[in-house]
This record gives C-alpha cells, sequence and structure tokens, in this order.
C-alpha cells in the first residue's frame, strides 16, 4: 500500500485519492496553513503560505532525502514515498516571515472589520505571526470601492490570494475581476465601466475572499460572526437544491451562506438563493389562526382552527360528497405525505393535486474551465456545472413521487381549479407551501371560492385566495420548518429549522399531525420519512429516515447514495476548524 510520512509518522493513502500535501496533512489531522488554494479553483501557489519542506524515501534502503528549498504544499502531490514536515523551524520562520509581508500595508481595522472572527489573516497572525512591525516605511492605501451594488473592495485588506480572480476567470467565466498594476502596487479591480451586477453568482467572490477585502454590503456592519448561529439547509429558491448555511440572531435570518455538496452546488450558490432569505424575515407574515365568520376573519387559537377544518371535511365525506387538496411544490415530502395521508383516510376518492409549479425563464448553466483543473483529478475533483433552474420551486419531483402513490397520477392546479370552479368538491384543502412569489390570482381564486363549499387554506402569508378562505391555517416559512426535498437531479437532501415558530404559527408537519391525531407529541421529520421510505417504492432509498449530509440519490436503491463522495471531500478544506472559509 502506498504511504507518506507527515512530521515523522507515517499514514496510508488508500489507490484511486490523488490529494495535494495540504489535502492529505488535513486528512490526517495536520494542518497547513494556506491563503490562494481552494480546492474548486486552479493552483497558483502565490501566496507561499503552505510551504513545507519535502522530500522522499527510497522504498529500498530506507533512505530519506530532503529537497534543500521549501516547497508549496498546494502544489505538492501526496504520492508514495513522499516525505513532509510542516513543523519544523524553518518552516515555522518561513510563516512568520510569510505573515510580516502581508501585513505590511494591512490596516489594524480588525474591530470595524466585518471578517473579523471569521478571517484567516486574523487566525493565522495569531497562530503563526509576530508580535513586533518592522516596517516603517509609508504603506500603500488605497480606497473603498464597489466592484458590484452588494459587493465592496477594501483593496488596503487583501493580500493578492487572487482567489476571486480565479473565480471569475474558471468558474462563471466571465472575467470581471482582473489584476491590475504590478509589483507592490497590483491591486484587484473591475474594468472602467464594467460590474459584476449581471453575474447571478457574484456574491461567492465574498465566500471565496480569506481576509476581509470584498464584503457583502447586504449584511455589511449589521452583525458580528460570533453572535450567528448556523443552520444546515436547502435552497428552495429553484429545483437545484443548492446546500447553504442559514445564519441567523435572536429569530432573525442576517445572512446566508453556501455548504459544499460535490453532487448538487459544489461550493457556490445563486446570488437569488443568497438574498432570498428576507421574506421570512417579514413581520407581515400570518401570525393567527383566521376563521371565517360573515364577511371577515377572526383570529382563533389553533385547536380551534384544526377542528373546524376536521369537522367540515369529514361531514363532506359522511355526506357523499367530494373533497379534494392541492399540495404544493414548496412542501417538504414529509408535509405532502401527511397531508395525502389525511386527505385519503377522510375519504378513499379524494383527489389531489400537484400546485402551481413556478417557470421563469431557462435553466443557466455554467460551465467551470476545465482546463484550468483542480487539485487533483479523482471524480470530485473535477469542476462541476452549476444550474440556476427556470423550475422556481424545491420539491416538484417529491410531491409528485407522493401523489403519484397515493392515487396513480398527477393532477395539475389548472385542471383542479377547472374542476373546483365547476362545483365538483364540497371542501377544498390548499396548501401553498413557503412560496415567496403570489401563486393565485384573485380571477382564480374567486373561481374557487365560488364553486367550493368549504375552502381551508395553509399558507405563510395573506393572499387573495386568503381572504376568501373559510379557514386560515398559519403555516411555517422555507426556515421555519425541517423536512427533505427532492432536486432537479433526483437527491433527497434533508433541510433543518433555522428560526422557531412565529408566535400564532405552527410548522405545517405538525398542523398536519394534529389533523390525522399521530400519537407521541411532537412530529420528528425523521420518523415521518422513515415511514415514507417503508410505504413509497420511490423513497426506499431514505432507509430509516436520517440521511447521509449531502443527501441520497432516490435511484440508488439503498440508504446509501451510489456516488458518495470519498471520505477525504468533507476535509478538502476549512482550516482552523471553522467552516469560515467556504
Amino acid at each position: 500500500m502506498a504511504t507518506i510520512i507527515i512530521n515523522g509518522t507515517e499514514y496510508p493513502i488508500p489507490p484511486g485519492e490523488k490529494l495535494n500535501a495540504i489535502q492529505m496533512a488535513k486528512r490526517v489531522g495536520v494542518e497547513i496553513p494556506y491563503y490562494c488554494w481552494h480546492p474548486a479553483l486552479s493552483v497558483v501557489a502565490n501566496c507561499r503560505m503552505c510551504e513545507v519542506q519535502v522530500g522522499s524515501k527510497d522504498p529500498k534502503t530506507g533512505e530519506i532525502k530532503m529537497m534543500p528549498k521549501l516547497v508549496p504544499g498546494c502544489q505538492t502531490p501526496a504520492k508514495d514515498g513522499t516525505v513532509l514536515v510542516t513543523n519544523s523551524p524553518a518552516v515555522e520562520e518561513h510563516q512568520r516571515m510569510i505573515m510580516e509581508y502581508l501585513l505590511l500595508s494591512h490596516p489594524l481595522d480588525c474591530p470595524v472589520c466585518d471578517q473579523a472572527g471569521e478571517c484567516g489573516l486574523q487566525d493565522y497572525s495569531y497562530h503563526h505571526g509576530q508580535a513586533e512591525h518592522r516596517f516603517v516605511e509609508e504603506r500603500v492605501v488605497n480606497p473603498r470601492k464597489d466592484v458590484s451594488d452588494l459587493i465592496q473592495l477594501n483593496q488596503d485588506r487583501c493580500i493578492m490570494c487572487t482567489r476571486c480572480v480565479r473565480f471569475t476567470r474558471e468558474i462563471t467565466r466571465t472575467a470581471e475581476l482582473q489584476v491590475m498594476r504590478r509589483g507592490y502596487h497590483a491591486e484587484i479591480n473591475v474594468f472602467p465601466g464594467v460590474t459584476m451586477d449581471d453575474n447571478p453568482l457574484a456574491g461567492n467572490v465574498v465566500d471565496v475572499c480569506p481576509v476581509g477585502a470584498l464584503l457583502d454590503k447586504d449584511s455589511l456592519h449589521k452583525q458580528r460572526a460570533w453572535f450567528l448561529s448556523k443552520h444546515d439547509s436547502i435552497c428552495t429558491h429553484c429545483s437545484t437544491g443548492c446546500n447553504i448555511s442559514v445564519e441567523e440572531n435572536k429569530g432573525r435570518i442576517w445572512r446566508i451562506k453556501p455548504r459544499n455538496n460535490p453532487h448538487v452546488n459544489d461550493y457556490w450558490i445563486c446570488d437569488a438563493g443568497r438574498y432570498g432569505y428576507k421574506p421570512a424575515n417579514d413581520p407581515g407574515l400570518l401570525a393567527n389562526m383566521f376563521i371565517k365568520t360573515g364577511d371577515d376573519h377572526r383570529a382563533v387559537t389553533s385547536a380551534e382552527a384544526l377542528k373546524t377544518v376536521d369537522r367540515a371535511f369529514k361531514q363532506a365525506a359522511v355526506e357523499g360528497k367530494t373533497i379534494a387538496g392541492v399540495l404544493s411544490p414548496f412542501l417538504t415530502v414529509e408535509e405532502a405525505y401527511l397531508l395525502a395521508s389525511y386527505l385519503k383516510n377522510v375519504s378513499a376518492s379524494s383527489v389531489l393535486a400537484l400546485g402551481p409549479v413556478p417557470i421563469q425563464g431557462n435553466d443557466r448553466t455554467f460551465q467551470p474551465d476545465k482546463t484550468e483543473g483542480r487539485s487533483g483529478d479523482t471524480t470530485f475533483l473535477v469542476p462541476r456545472p452549476f444550474t440556476i433552474r427556470a423550475e422556481k420551486c424545491p420539491n416538484a419531483r417529491g410531491v409528485a413521487a407522493v401523489l403519484e402513490h397515493f392515487q396513480g397520477k398527477v393532477i395539475d392546479f389548472a385542471e383542479l381549479s377547472r374542476r373546483a370552479a365547476a362545483g365538483e368538491f364540497e371542501a377544498l384543502y390548499i396548501a401553498a407551501g413557503a412560496t415567496d412569489e403570489p401563486w393565485i390570482d384573485e380571477p382564480t381564486s374567486a373561481a374557487i371560492r365560488g364553486g367550493v363549499g368549504f375552502v381551508a387554506l395553509q399558507d405563510v402569508k395573506a393572499s387573495p385566495l386568503a381572504h376568501l378562505a373559510d379557514v386560515v391555517l398559519a403555516g411555517a416559512t422555507f426556515a421555519e420548518k425541517a423536512g427533505t426535498y427532492v432536486n432537479a437531479d433526483g437527491r433527497l437532501q434533508y433541510s433543518g429549522a433555522a428560526l422557531p415558530p412565529r408566535d400564532g404559527s405552527l410548522p405545517d408537519l405538525d398542523l398536519l399531525a394534529i389533523l390525522l391525531d399521530r400519537p407521541g407529541g411532537p412530529v420528528r421529520s425523521s420518523d415521518v420519512l422513515a415511514e415514507v421510505a417503508a410505504k413509497i417504492p420511490a423513497f426506499a432509498a431514505a432507509g430509516s429516515g436520517e440521511l447521509p449530509e449531502m443527501g441520497v440519490a432516490l435511484d440508488a436503491g439503498s440508504g446509501e447514495s451510489k456516488d458518495d463522495p470519498p471520505a477525504f471531500v468533507d476535509a478538502w478544506y476549512t482550516p482552523m476548524g471553522a467552516a469560515r472559509w467556504r
């Protein structure tokens, strides 16, 4: 078996894995500091922070020969017989020298910098730098400038790692950012008249910046990083299903950052998903359950509202009349399953339909530059195309699979609306989900209301239909509920709750569990998912209901995804043990 020696200890290199020194050291718990290297970008080795002592071991004699000079770890392949020394006096002195060089003109403004608390320069200065500042010459001072309406560039803080430049050249291939001038006067900038406003992935340059040079003006000076609690979630703004981290404080979302998933979004998210959290902070969200009395609605408790809904649907079933339900593509798999179960339990002849599936424009795919490559050539180091889907909902496939199971076919919203307006249904339950965009207009609402005897609406905000519905149930936004979604590629992924339920509302899963009179107190999405996996063959891969961190391909046929990444993927980067470098 191939082996590598790191700081005097021998470690095996599993077959098929081609890593560089940074990755291999990280995998065995040894940190090699770096700035310019990023696992999704080309290797340039210009920061020199990762330089280590490198040698080789003769397989026959066991003799170790070291190279005379330090070598960048990002450019050093981890192969059989390689010897790495990361903690020698020579390496430590080199790291101190590099830190001193990087801080020559860096302003001492950590207390007012938004990157403080998650800054690689700050951390490495403490761990690898020196307290004495010997530079007495005049510093280079550059003014702040905007490279887009939402991104501010503080050139004084830039260490010229060029991650942002490589991102725009290699990932979006739009090349808005460039290195201008040379030597001590080099700086990052855009050409005159050019901005990043038209780049839908522009916000990612803030994430790849290891220092406070590029900052997001949307959250600038609004929160400190150490006050924010991070929650793993899934973006619900299109069917790509990007993995995200929702960062909140005191019940309010302040920003969204991407999480790495090589099967879905790699390291990136689009700006629509990045800034799409604001409706979850809307103070105008429904904060009560309502029952219509005369021409107005009165606020009631959730128990009274749900009892009214249950009584109306069961009465319609007893009288032999048809009931129906609309399952929004914004519902989780678990919510769709419970709602379908409830309506079919009330009446086996219930009609179930898929809610409106919003389509905006066409899919937009960014093909990374494969000629530049990455730090290695394994399957998960090949640049993955990033697609912004035209289908602006997270779970149309998951809800459709539930509908197929319960009634053998999927009825669309247009057909159900026509049948409702024609008076075919006595009672109609509409679960609108947590869509941010208006999904039903006034004429359609009026037509449905005119043809249906009793309408129950589960939503997060007022709508034309809410003003006409007999009962309005205040459900949860995407950030207030936990559950799973099936993305456009058929991957089932778990999204956790980031916020507690608003006063006067309940998560959709709890509303439906109460209607079903499920025993055992508050319902857990994993328990419902396990039930779904046991009863619906399409979800068999979900197994016991506990999904892997990166989700599972539903066509894998087991609880494990057929294309799970190797163990080293999770340890690609995040030096200092934090997820801040993304």
